[in-house]
């Protein structure tokens, strides 16, 4: 893996990093009726994991990803959630929220770190996306919060006004700006998806499901995409992460059988006449076939080719 500073702020709009580690953590949860999932998307979590974090490494270059997931109650999260000034907000089915929280440090030699973290919170029953927080530090700062409608997707962005602002807390940067997105009509997206809730029938669906799966409708940043999963065959794959439980450390390395899960995508209409590519060339996940981990993540970055996540260290509850 090869990371060329000018490129930078372009390899950043590849999606494939969050996407792909959604998809892995979210695999590692418990396995619940695949039928249901499929025809009335209710799903039962338990999420075996607390923690997970994988590395790749290169000339000069690291990246790291670190994702937590917890359970919370409604009463206590929604109050912080943006109001959108349109649509009908959707609501959690019951009494908890799902809170997914990535966060990508990378280092490259001559540059200060850049940070990117993503927070969302979805309905643990069908992994509908009620809340999302973006924010990037170190290049081309942002703060962004999403809410998601029933008729589309409300967006409010901050960025720095000056260095010095830069350096304060992203919520009170001054540069405003707010945007409603609609879903195009007649498409009938339902449900619709945020990237990490997309990933959530991951944790649910068995191999065999995987082809019976119609595309899904996924918003991203500013449209929704149609996004396909496709089960390819096993292939044995290196790998080495420390495993948690408890008071209890394991170092677990060898080879071992897994599943490959392709990610695919097609934009839906386009915004303002431009269209953003979710996937690119695709994406790869690679699931051992006992026990679900995520050994890898593969994928194209934009200028730098392709670059493996590889899992470092799981913590199960």
């Amino acid at each position: 893996m090869r990371w060329k500073a000018a490129d930078l702020g372009n390899a950043l709009r590849s999606k494939f990093v969050w996407l792909g580690i959604a998809a892995a953590v979210l695999a590692m949860e418990g396995q619940s009726d695949a039928a249901a999932a499929a025809s009335g998307w209710a799903l039962e979590r338990t999420a075996a994991w607390s923690y997970v974090s994988f590395q790749a490494e290169g000339l000069g270059s690291r990246v790291t990803a670190e994702v937590w997931s917890a359970d919370l109650t409604i009463a206590a999260e929604q109050a912080g959630f943006l109001k959108s000034p349109r649509g009908t907000a959707f609501k959690p089915s019951g009494r908890q929220v799902v809170k997914l929280s990535v966060r990508i440090r990378i280092d490259i030699i001559g540059r200060r770190p850049l940070w990117l973290e993503n927070h969302v919170w979805l309905d643990p029953c069908d992994g509908t996306p009620l809340y999302l927080i973006r924010t990037r530090v170190g290049l081309d700062d942002y703060y962004q919060q999403f809410r998601f409608t029933q008729e589309g997707v409300f967006r409010r962005q901050r960025e720095p006004g000056s260095a010095a602002e830069a350096a304060g807390p992203p919520e009170f940067w001054s540069k405003l700006g707010e945007h409603f997105y609609a879903y195009p009509p007649g498409e009938k997206c339902v449900p619709v998806l945020e990237t990490s809730t997309l990933m959530y029938l991951v944790s649910v669906a068995p191999a065999d499901m995987l082809h019976d799966l119609p595309p899904l409708c996924v918003f991203h940043k500013r449209q929704l995409h149609r996004v396909s999963l496709q089960n390819t065959s096993a292939e044995p794959i290196g790998f080495d992460y420390l495993e948690k439980k408890g008071e209890s450390e394991t170092r677990r390395s060898g080879m071992a059988q897994v599943r490959k899960i392709k990610i695919e995508s097609r934009p839906i209409g386009s915004y303002r006449g431009e269209v953003e590519d979710l996937f690119g060339n695709g994406a790869m996940l690679y699931l051992s076939t006992v026990g679900r981990v995520p050994v890898m993540i593969s994928g194209e970055m934009t200028l730098i080719g392709r670059v493996d996540l590889k899992l470092s260290e799981v913590r199960y509850n």
